[in-house]
């Protein structure tokens, strides 16, 4: 599985040193659990039910109980916020005055200063600059 010496050397220093949890994030699995998914669909070893059910029952004993939530107070709505379309229109919003950038005879949007010149967001078409 390894692609080269010192791969191999960390994947083996990975599976006598790491947990299950960070050897799966890193897709590294021992022999045994290579062969565990070839026979089930799961890297995870079987648990009997006893085990299930003593990790049930110490989980219900650690979890603490929450209050009771308050109901809430409705809160006010807020206005719709005005549509934006291009970085142009968006800055223009933030800034408080309009840019005097020319709408792209392509699309229609207004395009937005890039240099001496202006770039369509929309299509991607320039105002005669190359």
């Amino acid at each position: 599985m390894a692609q080269s010496l010192i791969d191999y050397v960390f994947r083996r220093l990975a599976l006598d040193y790491l947990d299950f949890d960070t050897r799966s994030a890193y897709g590294i699995y021992t022999a045994d659990e290579r062969t565990r998914h070839v026979e089930t669909g799961s890297y995870l070893p079987e648990q009997s039910e006893d085990d299930l059910e003593d990790e049930l029952a110490s989980l219900a004993q650690s979890t603490p109980t929450m209050p009771t939530p308050k109901p809430a107070e409705p809160v006010a709505a807020k206005p719709a916020p005005v549509e934006v379309h291009s970085s142009a229109e968006l800055v223009e919003k933030l800034v408080g005055h309009a840019s005097d950038a020319p709408m792209c005879f392509t699309c229609g949007t207004k395009m937005r200063p890039a240099g001496s010149c202006y770039v369509c967001e929309g299509c991607g078409s320039t105002s005669g600059c190359s």
